[in-house]
């Protein structure tokens, strides 16, 4: 009797550091254009701020708190961290291009979904991100 095991491998590294930083920048900088318009067009509140420095982008939404979400470069990896959601460290998967929260068995969510399901939450408007 002969068994074979079939094994997948999903890639989630980058081959250089360089391609790890452009990839994550347009990711941050895609999230922080999108909450911007979004807010801009039909937020609820009037103060706001969306700041993006440093590999940081910083989300103060009253009432509701501040997002963080940072770049790991050691990891290349994308922190988050929300009010709602707690911490979690999303892995970027090539064969998709989106980064991918993958410690929760029940499902992958991408780092878009996250955000564009706590955005609709907290406020009930649509958030662009495809």
């Amino acid at each position: 009797t002969t068994t074979t095991t079939t094994t997948t491998t999903t890639t989630r590294w980058f081959q250089t550091e360089s391609a790890y930083h452009t990839v994550a920048d347009e990711t941050l900088e895609e999230i922080q254009d999108a909450v911007e318009i979004a807010m801009d067009d039909h937020a609820p509140v009037e103060e706001f701020e969306v700041v993006l420095a440093s590999g940081v982008l910083t989300m103060t939404l009253p009432p509701h708190g501040t997002w963080v979400l940072n770049k790991q470069t050691p990891n290349r990896q994308i922190w988050w961290s929300s009010p709602l959601s707690g911490p979690r460290r999303y892995e970027y998967e090539q064969d998709t291009g989106e980064w991918v929260y993958t410690r929760d068995d029940s499902h992958s969510m991408t780092l878009k979904q996250a955000m564009k399901e706590e955005f609709q939450q907290i406020y009930e408007i649509p958030l662009d991100l495809e």
